[in-house]
């Protein structure tokens, strides 16, 4: 049993094809993960995976916890933010018409080891 709550069972993809995102995240600088939907609902609470996608193979690079979203209805309201989520508006995954969720990232870990994830998931994938 110690495994499963040492090893999370489940990861989120971080694409860095534009950004290096996953680094910002496993080092501290990035505490917001923002999505256009509440993707990461299910995730609430949760030690998860980071699995880095967008250049080369998903690999899970570390672990995070997930915390309560809060919602950035406008531009002013999530350019306020930027320093928690780093996405500006030069990047595709800026704020759009429909707002955006933020999902709170504590406690980040750095694996030593990184693996590939050669299952499918266009925001969760199984990590065992």
């Amino acid at each position: 049993m110690w495994l499963e709550s040492r090893y999370p069972s489940r990861g989120i993809n971080i694409n860095d094809k534009y950004q290096s995102f996953t680094e910002l995240i496993l080092n501290g600088i990035k505490t917001i993960e923002t999505r256009d939907s509440r993707s990461l609902n299910s995730l609430i609470g949760e030690r998860v995976g980071i699995i880095r996608t967008g250049v080369g193979v998903a690999t899970l690079v570390g672990y995070v916890t997930i915390g309560e979203p809060i919602f950035y209805s406008n531009k002013l309201m999530f350019d306020m933010d930027y320093k928690r989520h780093r996405v500006g508006p030069e990047s595709p995954f800026y704020i759009g018409e429909n707002g955006k969720w933020g999902y709170p990232l504590s406690n980040p870990e750095r694996l030593s080891r990184t693996r590939k994830i050669l299952n499918r998931g266009n925001v969760i994938r199984r990590l065992r």
